[in-house]
């Protein structure tokens, strides 16, 4: 399966989630992980961030069967702040490597 995960802890906890999320995930932005993961694995990940959680942490688990099924948009402004938002899609979650 396909998975995308963002955390939202306090600034002191955010290595801990970073250090767990990258033994199963890439890690994508800031607090943004993602990847191909198994449901074995997936539970494991799902077990252990419970463990880690406390009052006031907050993720969100996006997931798919597989990559082809999830549409990835990224948004953006320019430097001036002003106009609309730009958007661009992202397909590189939808191959298994991407040519830099």
């Amino acid at each position: 399966m396909y998975m995308l995960m963002t955390y939202d802890v306090e600034a002191s906890r955010t290595q801990k989630f970073k250090k767990l999320l990258h033994q199963y995930l890439e890690h994508t932005q800031y607090s943004v992980f993602s990847g191909d993961i198994t449901e074995a694995k997936a539970i494991e990940l799902r077990r252990k961030l419970s463990q880690l959680m406390i009052p006031g942490d907050r993720l969100t688990e996006i997931s798919a069967e597989n990559r082809q099924n999830i549409n990835v948009i990224n948004m953006s402004k320019d430097d001036s702040g002003k106009g609309e938002v730009k958007r661009e899609e992202s397909r590189s979650h939808k191959s298994d490597f991407e040519v830099l």
